[in-house]
């Protein structure tokens, strides 16, 4: 069993960095956030994998865990990273769950509560080394290991369940049938995350792998193909001023909100915008509202998705 998990966790690292460079492409033809939030979890995703992938390998290969350098090696340094690179996973997963549910941002409730989860874990965890170098109690780190790795599990189930419970709220009718999809298919993998819980030791770790290699897999073949559904067609170089004046007459655009409308286009920031046109956040954020209110949409993707809809009506018609 110790090499079957070695020889997936290789395959999985294989087509997660096909995957992640697959990603940077797609981002280059689909400059929105959303999609560089994705990017970077799959990429965060895989790195976490390959970690899990060594210590796997050094504790079949190199030494067992109850020897105190091995545990050092593993549980204090690896874990720490290891939980670091988890934290920054969730956090450009639930980016992406935001955008898909048609928010602009993640509601305050959820950045107070994954601040305080975080804490949490770093308490847990300097608690735990604490003890481990002081008392030479190892049971309570692995005991944090296993709590911060079931909280983990636990996020990555709520996440896409908020989403699929958010989505049929979402317009247009083709972002809400690409975010149930989406949430549809996390929700699975979180399930299969979950069964591995109340497996055997070793078949845990393995089924838990094969929901890691199910998400590469499917990304390889869909991940492409779900961004041009949800986006549309890629904006062609000749045509983005024809449909952007076309909104802006449409819905009444000042001259300074279609500035605003243009760089949001291009995938720039808030922050971006504040400094490459001289103005305050408050501004920024002044101008996008009423940018949403006059177009009648709650998120950026909305707004680009009805330019991108009449940039290639306007290429169809020629």
């Amino acid at each position: 069993m110790g090499h079957l998990i070695i020889f997936v966790s290789i395959l999985i690292l294989t087509i997660g960095c096909t995957v992640v460079y697959q990603g940077i492409q797609i981002y280059r033809a689909y400059r929105f956030p959303a999609v560089r939030a994705f990017v970077l979890y799959i990429a965060v995703y895989n790195l976490v994998g390959l970690m899990t992938t060594i210590a796997q390998y050094l504790i079949r290969n190199v030494g067992p865990i109850t020897s105190d350098g091995m545990f050092i090696l593993v549980i204090v340094v690896m874990g720490s990273i290891g939980f670091t690179l988890a934290a920054i996973e969730v956090a450009m997963f639930a980016s992406t769950v935001w955008h898909l549910s048609g928010m602009t941002r993640a509601p305050r409730w959820f950045v107070y509560a994954y601040g305080f989860i975080c804490t949490a874990w770093l308490s847990a965890f300097v608690a735990g080394i604490y003890r481990f170098f002081n008392v030479d109690d190892n049971r309570f780190l692995l005991g944090v290991h296993a709590g911060i790795n079931l909280s983990l599990v636990v996020l990555d189930f709520l996440l896409p369940l908020y989403l699929l419970v958010k989505s049929r709220y979402v317009q247009p009718d083709r972002h809400r049938r690409m975010s149930q999809v989406f949430g549809f298919f996390f929700v699975s993998l979180s399930c299969l995350e979950i069964s591995a819980l109340f497996l055997p030791t070793h078949w845990d770790v393995f089924v838990a792998m094969l929901s890691g290699l199910a998400l590469n897999v499917c990304l390889l073949l869909y991940f492409k193909p779900f961004v041009a559904a949800y986006y549309g067609s890629q904006i062609r170089t000749a045509e983005p001023n024809l449909s952007l004046d076309k909104i802006c007459a449409e819905f009444h655009f000042s001259a300074r909100e279609r500035d605003i409308v243009e760089m949001i286009l291009k995938g720039k920031s808030n922050k971006e915008i504040e400094q490459e046109l001289f103005i305050s956040p408050h501004t920024v954020k002044n101008h996008i509202y009423h940018i949403f209110q006059k177009a009648s949409i709650s998120s950026r993707g909305q707004l680009v998705s009805i330019i991108l809809q009449n940039s290639t009506g306007a290429v169809h018609q020629r």
